[in-house]
This record gives C-alpha cells, structure tokens and sequence, in this order.
C-alpha cells in the first residue's frame, strides 16, 4: 500500500549542488566551488547540507542534533541541549529510537530495525528548506514541523514514506518542513510512582517540545518564520500534539501556532495501579526488580531493549503496553476531560482535524465473535465502569443482528475502538477551537487507519537515496490529483491558516471549500473520497457516543448521563 507514493517515474535527475557562491548571513555560507552545498552555522555545531534536489530547488539538512544525548543518567529525564561539536557534520551519522512491536506484529521488526541503525543516541531532526530561502530571496516562510506515528513505540523521521518534498512541493516551495525523532517505549513513555519521584514520566513529550524549540531557536537562520510553526503529526504523533495541548491543564504554552491532527490516537492509561504494574514488569525484565530507575540507569541500552520488547510484545491485542500516561507531571488527566473542562491552550490560531472511516478494523481483535467474548474483553479493559456504564456502552454499541446496526461482533468493535481511540479524539479537538476548526473524514478504501498517510506523502518522483531521482509531469495524473488536491489543504493551512486559500485549483477531481467544523448530533466535514470531495455530516464523531467516551464514566468515575 505504501509503495503507491513511488508508483510514476520516467527519468534520472542527479542530486547535484548548489549555485554560485555567495555568503548571506543567515547561518548559511556556500563554499568557493559552485557545486558545494551550504553549510548551516548553529551556535554549537555546523552541519552541511545533505543534499540539493537540483529540479524541485531545495535543500535537505540530515541528522540535526537538537538534544544531548539522553543516556545513562539522563535518561527519562528532560532532553539535555545539545553539546558542542566540532569540525563540519555532513548528515551521515543519525540513528532511529529503539523499536518495539507486538509478538503478534514481529514479523516486520527485522525490516524496521533494518532501516536504520538505531541507538538511544537518536534525538535529531531533518530540515526541508527551499533554495530560494537559503539563497536570502525570501525569509519568514511558515514552518511545518511532522511528528510521526506508531503506537508510541515504533516509528522514525527516517521511515520511507515520510518525505517532505511532495508537501513542499504542494506548497509551491512557500513552506520549510522539519522532522524530529522522539523517544519511544520504555525509553520515551515509562511512567508510574517510581518515574515520578525519582524522573520525568512521558519523557518523550519533552522531547518533542526541545524539537519545537530548536525551531523557535534556530529556523530563522534559514529564512524560516518561529512566529508561524504548525505542528501536524499522524496517529500517535497527532495524539502527541493533542496531550501537548493539555500539558499542565493547559498552562504550558506549546511551540506552535496552529496544528493538523490526522487520526489522533492513543489508548488512554490513567490507571495508577496498571501503570505501575506495567513499570514493574520492565523493571522486573531487566533484571533491576525493587531497584528503581538507579539501577535501569546503569543497565547497557541492550539490556534494557530486551525488557522493552518483552513487554511491548506481551500488550493486548491493538496495544503496544507503552503510551502516554497521567503522569503527575505533566499530564493530570485524560485529554478528552481536560478539554471538556476547558483546560486546554486556547492559543491556536486554528486546526485541521481528520479520522479515516475504519479506523478500528487493524486493532480489533478478530477472534471476539460471540457476544460473551466482547462482554469479557469489555470488562477485562474497562474492570470499574459500573453496571450503569456497562448498560449505556451496550445501548450505544448493541449487540450485533442481521437487521441491527452491526452485523457481527467484529464490526462492532472495530466501531467502539475506533470511537474510544481515535474518532471522538478529533471531535474534542475541532470542538475545543469551535470558529476555528476544520474537520474531514477521509474514506478512500479501506478507510483503514494510517490510509490517508499514502496520501499526504504521495510523490511524482523516486528519489533513490539522493544519487538519482525519476520524475514525470503529467498534468491531471501525477501533478493534479486527489493526492495533491489533499495535499494542498494541508500546506494552505501551514502557509495561512485557512487550508481553503491556496487549495490547488484545477484539478480532477476538483478541489472544493473545506467547510468549518459545525458541531451537532454530527460534525460538518470535508470527506475525502475515491471520487472526489464533498460536504458531509460525519456520523462518525457522534455526540452522544463522543459525550460518552469524554466522560471517563469507563474509567470508574461518576457523571455520566445515562439517559438518550
């Protein structure tokens, strides 16, 4: 499925430099040869371009270093600036976070760890940059900043598909794209009483923030605009953005100015007990039971790779046993009550926010076919939602019929978790920024979560590994698309704040106003389709289901209205 991004070439461009020399004083300076790349002075280090695309003019900057490295006593505790290096860094020594899959899902770790070398030594970021933006003809350009997605214990800015040329490309080279990496796992999301006392839990989302301002701190010097940052992740890089936006109740100001949430996930941890049972097991797998984080902090990376795994790969079904947790710190309840009490930043300009149409069929389990089964795996994740609850969680997601609203069990649960995880995610974000907020439900078959990825990064060229680079332009089938019109929403939302004025226009299918979210038993969206755009009411985000997850009532808690 993701190969469709690299589906048109026809032929080979080289990779090659830069123009003429010239120094203009923005951190870059191009060296005395017309085919040097710039280099990017930073106040403690100077890095070299990777690369220069020579047809689409832009620059790539490869492994910034943007945090110290969190080993030994740093690790679960706030990323450390950056050390001084010396000499100039060309890009070539970057590493991926430790991975973690499911037992279930291990078939794919050998080609994920395989990508690139990883090391807990992996706090970089890559920068995007438009030729005209190093060569000085412009500056100020808005800043898209992309946290990828994966359960919160896979993923890398490195991944194949999460290029940013094809989005500067939609945006006319009007925009300059940054990617970091975060801390995953054990390493990124341990939490619990221990981590507590003795740490900073969810060290990752810290992570994150040191990524945003690196870009506050440094993106000027490349003609980029700090006061114009959106951030726009995916699944759990959207569900990132989205506890950013509830950290310290909402006090904690975000380094960012508007955000494009696509599919915002996360299973919601909130249960001390569990969280601390969780710890314990890792602790406990390497091989420091009872012995607190001093003891995880002199265990060898490898040691504790291998209690990461055996617990990310003992998680239920559609989990992956780390994630982001109420931790005490930073984060004091779920996001969906925060932002229903109104403790959220409210100093966005705006948000895009989007869910595909199946977005619990990968994480339901198909062998919970009878409704015994579902009542058990109910109870078994939601052990003090009382009676009442249960009642109301039965009413809103009946048991399945040939005349009913779910025809088997698996259909239901691929709804229940897909509103729980994901849909109801983004009716509390559009809502909490009711005016400004734009809202679309993308169900181009499958519909299945992480879909509307092979849209967003769709590309017209294969870059292999900067050496060669195969293009093709034919208008209407690889330059104006229903990839590139959805592309266009997304950087005209980047480059203004609206995704309506620079959507591309004359296209097929057309491109036509994403409407503002409105809020009802439905949401106003945008849907993007196999056929085209269109208005909808989307059910999918549905009120009384949505008020329903939002309440926590699952959780334990009282609240909730049970009535219709």
């Amino acid at each position: 499925m993701l190969a469709l991004s690299f589906l048109f070439a026809s032929f080979l461009v080289p990779a090659i430099a830069a123009p003429a020399p010239v120094n203009i004083g923005l951190g870059i300076e191009f060296g005395p040869g017309s085919n040097d790349l710039p280099t990017l002075k930073l106040p403690y280090a100077t890095y070299k371009a990777y690369s220069y695309d020579v047809t689409d003019d832009y620059y790539t900057f490869r492994n910034i270093r943007f945090a110290a490295p969190p080993v030994g006593e740093r690790r679960w505790q706030k990323p450390a600036p950056p050390e001084n290096q010396t000499g100039i860094q060309d890009g070539s020594v970057g590493f991926q976070c430790p991975q973690a899959l499911p037992d279930r899902l291990s078939f794919a770790y050998p080609l994920l760890a395989n990508l690139e070398p990883y090391s807990e030594d992996c706090l970089f970021l890559d920068v995007l940059v438009p030729g005209k933006a190093i060569r000085g003809e412009v500056k100020d350009l808005p800043v898209m900043v992309w946290l990828f997605g994966g359960g919160y214990v896979l993923g890398s800015k490195s991944f194949f598909l999460y290029d940013g040329h094809p989005l500067l490309k939609a945006a006319d080279n009007n925009m300059i794209y940054v990617a970091p990496n975060y801390r995953l796992g054990a390493f990124g999301f341990l939490a619990g009483t221990h981590v507590e006392k003795d740490g900073v839990p969810n060290s990752a989302f810290w992570d994150q923030r040191a990524a945003f301002q690196w870009v506050q701190d440094h993106i000027s010097l490349v003609g980029g605009n700090p006061s114009s940052v959106t951030a726009m992740g995916e699944s759990a890089g959207a569900g990132s953005i989205m506890h950013q936006l509830v950290a310290e109740r909402g006090k904690l100001q975000p380094q960012f100015h508007r955000a494009i949430f696509q599919s915002p996930a996360f299973e919601p941890i909130y249960d001390e007990i569990k969280i601390n049972i969780t710890y314990s097991a890792f602790e406990s797998a390497a091989g420091c039971a009872g012995q607190g984080l001093s003891c995880l902090r002199s265990k060898s990376m490898e040691e504790l790779q291998n209690a990461n795994l055996k617990v990310v790969g003992a998680s239920q079904y559609g989990s992956f046993g780390f994630g982001p947790a109420v931790d005490n710190v930073m984060i004091f309840d779920l996001p969906g009550v925060e932002f229903a009490r109104g403790n959220f930043w409210k100093g966005l300009e705006g948000v895009v926010v989007g869910h595909n149409t199946n977005e619990g069929v990968i994480f339901a389990d198909p062998t919970k076919v009878t409704n015994k089964q579902m009542d058990a795996l109910m109870l078994t994740n939601f052990p003090k939602m009382s009676a009442a609850g249960q009642a109301a969680l039965k009413r809103l997601y009946p048991e399945p019929g040939l005349f009913k609203e779910y025809k088997t069990n698996f259909q239901r649960l691929n709804a229940f978790i897909g509103d729980w995880s994901v849909n109801c995610n983004a009716r509390y974000i559009s809502e909490a920024y009711k005016g400004k907020s734009w809202a679309y439900s993308f169900s181009v078959p499958p519909g299945i979560h992480a879909m509307d990825l092979v849209f967003t990064f769709f590309r017209t060229d294969l870059n292999l590994w900067n050496i060669f680079q195969l293009d093709i332009d034919i208008d209407f089938i690889t330059q104006k698309n229903l990839a590139t019109g959805f592309q266009s929403y997304l950087t005209s939302f980047v480059r203004s704040g609206d995704p309506n004025k620079y959507r591309q226009k004359g296209g097929i299918p057309w491109t036509i106003d994403m409407p503002k979210a409105e809020f009802g038993k439905t949401v106003k969206a945008l849907d993007v389709g196999l056929l085209g755009f269109k208005r909808i009411n989307d059910d999918l985000m549905d009120q009384e289901k949505c008020g329903f997850w939002g309440s926590a009532v699952w959780t334990g808690r009282d609240g909730y209205t049970f009535e219709k």
